[in-house]
């Protein structure tokens, strides 16, 4: 038996034995969860899995905060638990992150390399230097780290097979295919050439402010990425702010300015805005680190989740469940009568309420209450998106205590004329679904089509009355979703109706 299988077959029987107790409470409290009633046991039982996966290592930690993003596999009182989940990790020793170091790149072109860490994570650490003169800092993989991911997955895909007899098959699959893409996204982060790219990508789309800094890549391989040494204050540190004169209420709003037009705007944003991401000059501008984990929207993607907003904004079960269902969050075999009832009891708190006012938690709350209950799948790249937005909310927060996610956010999409975008795409859509209801109209009336493609019109006006009768119970139909301009069609339709009844007298 080799040392490699030796090695998996005695860390399975330790995970075995850390993991047993954290899979047990979660399948008891994933069904204890189910009401809107916070249970505060359930989150300690929380607290003891983050703790658990703290001890665990590396591979747990990175899967931790992934599902820190999924209420459709935790229950609320998990969901706060992981969010506290950092990924800060004491560093290797420095005799290891050397000699990776000593493969990628030839040690006499840096200077002055300090043994002493200044950051560890889970996959590497962070070292200062002088490279070619320059103040510079190097991240380098941490050691073995690609035998260790794929060791843990290994095992993790093996406790699973185990765990699924004691679970839901709906449950399982989800879990599998998080695994699954998480087991193949991982190597990313670790690869620094593609987190290079990432981080040139978002340079080039930020280009047009003068108020962000991202640090120059001086030397890149898989193993190891030297940047410019640009230090800055800890975001969160409001003390430290303060004493700079730097205005936190407006630091808030350009932060959120920033990584919303990312979302809105770029082909790819920064999906990892938490504090240790972001710093502040002294003089007020903006530097972003780590560029592992992003994400990529499309613009039917965007146009999905914008539509996902305006519904839940708007207080509109009927837009959420189209928008999940576009978003393929949702099972099209899903009972609609039931998910809109328990969207419309989700949303009952919002009762009387400024939208402006309310809270992106708030707001994912509801989402997270409903997907929890039902049988969602979501999307990599809306688990992203609510990641982004949860952590985006808790920064500007810190900064500005009145600091409102949803007021900013509408006030965005105005200015950069997104909610033009999204009406006059959803018009175009409507267009699209009205043809495609008429024409369903007239197949259940074939005699009725027969006849309209068969007779002259000039000599016989009614096919064309049957035509402004099918456009008026189509435009009756999607009034529900569409009034104004249903009740303007049909109105014009009458009007073109009784002309023609008229000249047929």
């Amino acid at each position: 038996m080799s040392d490699e299988i030796k090695d998996i077959r005695k860390l399975e029987i330790k995970y075995v034995f850390e993991l047993y107790p954290v899979f047990r409470r979660y399948i008891k409290d994933r069904k204890r969860s189910r009401s809107n009633d916070y249970n505060y046991d359930i989150e300690r039982h929380g607290l003891r899995a983050v703790n658990t996966f703290i001890r665990l290592g590396p591979t747990f930690i990175k899967l931790g905060q992934v599902l820190s993003a999924r209420p459709d596999l935790l229950p609320k009182e998990y969901l706060k638990a992981f969010e506290m989940l950092q990924d800060n990790v004491p560093p290797d020793p420095f005799e290891k992150a050397y000699e990776i170091i000593k493969r990628n790149i030839d040690v006499n072109e840096l200077n002055d390399l300090n043994k002493n860490a200044i950051s560890g994570a889970s996959l590497g650490q962070v070292y200062r230097l002088k490279y070619h003169g320059r103040d510079a800092i190097i991240k380098v993989n941490r050691y073995n780290i690609n035998y260790i991911l794929k060791r843990d997955i290994i095992i993790i895909k093996r406790l699973l097979r185990i765990a699924r007899h004691f679970m839901d098959n709906f449950l399982y699959i989800s879990i599998y295919n998080v695994i699954e893409d998480f087991s193949t996204r991982i190597y990313e982060e670790a690869n620094y050439e593609i987190e290079a790219n990432n981080l040139e990508r978002i340079k080039n789309n930020l280009s047009y402010r003068n108020d962000i800094i991202i640090p120059e890549v001086l030397y890149v391989t898989k193993e190891v990425m030297i940047l410019e040494y640009r230090p800055g204050i800890k975001v969160t540190d409001v003390k430290r702010l303060k004493e700079k004169n730097i205005d936190l209420k407006d630091l808030a709003y350009r932060i959120d300015l920033i990584f919303l037009r990312m979302l809105l705007r770029d082909d790819i944003f920064h999906a990892d805005p938490h504090p240790g991401n972001i710093a502040v000059s002294d003089d007020g501008n903006i530097i972003l680190y780590d560029f592992g984990m992003v994400g990529k929207l499309d613009d039917d993607t965007r146009f999905e989740l914008l539509k996902l907003y305006d519904g839940l904004v708007n207080k509109d079960p009927d837009a959420i469940i189209d928008s999940l269902l576009s978003l393929n969050a949702l099972s099209p075999a899903a009972n609609r009568g039931i998910i809109r009832k328990a969207i419309e009891i989700s949303i009952a708190n919002f009762s009387g309420r400024d939208v402006n006012e309310i809270d992106i938690r708030e707001l994912l709350e509801v989402a997270n209450n409903v997907i929890f209950e039902f049988p969602f799948h979501l999307p990599r790249e809306l688990v992203l998106y609510i990641r982004m937005s949860s952590l985006l909310e808790g920064i500007c927060k810190t900064l500005d205590p009145n600091f409102k996610f949803v007021r900013v956010l509408r006030t965005i999409l105005y200015d950069e004329g997104m909610l033009d975008y999204l009406y006059n795409r959803e018009l175009s859509e409507f267009i699209k679904r009205a043809v495609a209801s008429i024409e369903k109209g007239l197949d259940v009336l074939p005699l009725m089509k027969r006849r309209l493609e068969e007779e002259n019109t000039k000599r016989d006006k009614t096919p064309l009355i049957i035509l402004a009768g099918s456009i008026f119970i189509a435009m009756a139909v999607f009034s529900a979703r569409h009034p104004l301009i249903s009740y303007i069609i049909m109105a014009l339709d009458l009007i073109l109706s009784f002309y023609y009844i008229r000249k047929m007298h």
